[in-house]
Order: structure tokens, then sequence, then C-alpha cells
């Protein structure tokens, strides 16, 4: 049986993974201390936050089939929320996703979907891979010089920059990959002892420097107290990515305060949180990114869009593809 390494443990990388697993012999290296990317739950008690992806749809027939046995043990279950859209701090739409389009969320957070695709998969936790070295075979090196052993293929998931700087120049799609930009996002969590009085769970927002705001806790399986998550705009996140977090949390809990009517800044919980690679730039489709003469991969949510069903279907056609390539 081939071997193979999947470097990231976001949902691309446990898709492929889940896909692959009885067909070759799958380790899946992540950096992180556990699984999920950015469909990340922050525990701080009692408060939990979905402070990466938010929810789903689901609009192609394999993302469907895979994602039901998910929902028939209840792991994800459809989101009912009021949902309103904010023109800077006006509503202009309003409309209940009861009678729309089902969106999807992981249950009791978002990084339950991970980590029952986790299950009896070999993953490294706490393990960077910093280079490639192609002897007969592709030796992965970690931090300090440390081998992590030798594989017949390798997939990246890494986002896009992480992905170009990892895989060697010869690699077939290098230049492509290196191409995709990717842009920055703050996340916002607050907790409160006591609920805010909002006529809304989930809201888009444009001409902010906010982009969207959640009350994290009326999703279905959450536990009280209440909580409030919100994410920045990729404008503001790219300019003040690497400024001091203290700086940054009064500047979006004003922008909250001043488009809800509350003073968030009496939460009794506050946290942000930098994601550098939160969004593609571009909502551009990639091709199917295999070097068959290399023996490498990549994909991710950065190749059909950034959305999580984009993630689990760049995933499927590389699987797809590998199991044309390999006998």
């Amino acid at each position: 049986m081939i071997k193979i390494a999947i470097i990231g443990s976001g949902l691309s990388g446990l898709t492929a993974a889940y896909l692959l697993k009885d067909f070759a012999d799958i380790t899946v290296f992540e950096k992180a201390r556990s699984v999920s990317g950015r469909m990340s739950t922050r525990r701080a008690e009692p408060y939990y936050f979905d402070h990466g992806a938010q929810y789903f749809t689901a609009r192609t027939q394999p993302f469907k089939k895979f994602i039901q046995p998910l929902i028939d043990s209840g792991r994800i279950e459809r989101w009912n929320a009021r949902y309103v859209k904010f023109e800077g701090r006006k509503i202009i739409e309003r409309k209940d996703w009861i009678n729309d389009e089902p969106r999807y969320v992981g249950v009791p957070g978002m990084s339950m979907i991970a980590k029952y695709l986790a299950i009896n998969l070999n993953i490294k936790l706490n393990t960077r891979i910093v280079t490639l070295r192609q002897e007969e075979k592709w030796q992965l090196i970690g931090e300090k010089n440390t081998s992590c052993g030798d594989f017949d293929w390798v997939i990246s998931t890494a986002p896009s920059p992480q992905t170009a700087d990892l895989m060697p120049k010869e690699f077939l799609y290098h230049d492509e990959i290196k191409a995709v930009q990717m842009r920055a996002c703050f996340s916002l969590m607050l907790g409160f002892s006591q609920p805010l009085h909002l006529d809304f769970e989930a809201a888009h927002i444009t001409n902010s420097d906010l982009s969207w705001l959640a009350v994290n806790s009326h999703k279905p399986g959450r536990a009280e107290p209440y909580t409030l998550l919100v994410h920045s705009s990729e404008e503001y996140a790219q300019a003040h990515i690497d400024d001091d977090h203290d700086d940054v949390m009064p500047h979006l809990c004003s922008e909250t305060s001043s488009i809800i009517g509350y003073d968030v800044g009496v939460a009794d919980y506050k946290m942000v949180h930098g994601w550098l690679y939160a969004n593609n730039a571009h909502r551009d489709k990639c091709p199917v990114f295999i070097d068959p003469r290399m023996h490498l991969g990549a994909c991710g949510d950065w190749c059909l869009g950034g959305r999580i069903e984009g993630a689990f279907t760049a995933a499927y056609n590389l699987v797809e593809t590998i199991k044309k390539i390999i006998p």
C-alpha cells in the first residue's frame, strides 16, 4: 500500500484523508494542537465560540451525500436564524432562514465535523512540516531538522501562501498556487452573563470595518450563556493584522456597539483572534493541483472560493484524480 502524507487537518485535509484511508497508508500532519483549521471552536468556560467558519450550505450532490451521516447522527444541524443585512448601520434586508436555503452548523461546535472525520486517522499534532526533500521517496522535515518519515506522495492542504512556500518550484502548479492571494480577518468573541435583546441572530455587514455578526449561542446545541461572534472586514484586517490585539479590540467593540445599539464593552468576556489566511482575495475556481511526475498534490478551500463546500469539493476532486493515477 502506498504511503501518502497530508499536510493540514482542516476540512480539505481531513476529507482527503477520510476518502483515501482505505486506499493508501495515510498520515496527517498538523502544526496546531488540534484538528479543524478554520472550522475551530474556542472554549473559554462558560463561553463557546465558532471563531472561524460560521455556517455552510450544501449545493452539490457529493457534498450532500458526504454530510448526510453527520446530519443523521446529530453532529450537523440546520441553523434557522433570523438574518439581516446591514449597509453601514442601516438594515437593508431581512429574512428568516427557516424559509430559505438550509444553513448548517456542526453540533455542539463547528469543530465537531473535523473531530468526526479524524476518528481512526493517523494524525500527528503539533508537527509543523517545514521542508520537503526528495530522495527515493519524499522526506518530510519538521522543525529543528527532525525527520517525519518518508512517503510516496505528499498532499498539502495548507493555505495557498504556505503551500507555495513548501512545494518545490519544480512542482507543476507552483506559480498558479503562489498567485492565489488570501486575506486576513479578525474574530471578536464576546460573552455576556445576560442576553442582549436583538431582533436577529445573524448579520452580514457592508460599508463597515465589520463584515459579520452572529449570536453564536443561538446556534443549535450551543450552551448558554449568551455569546456574540463578530468578524472584521478583510480591508480592516489587512491594514491592522500586525497591530496589538489590545488596540484592535476597542475599535471592533466600538463598531459593534454602534451597529447593534448596545455597549458591548460591558461584556464579561472579550477576546480577539487574528486569522492571517481567512478568505480568498478573488473567488476564482482553480484546477486540480496534481503533479503525477513529482507525486505531489495540493488543495484547499482557496481552490474554490473559500467556502466550506469548496474545501470539501477541492479535496474530493483531488482524491478522485489520484485514484485514477495510482494503480
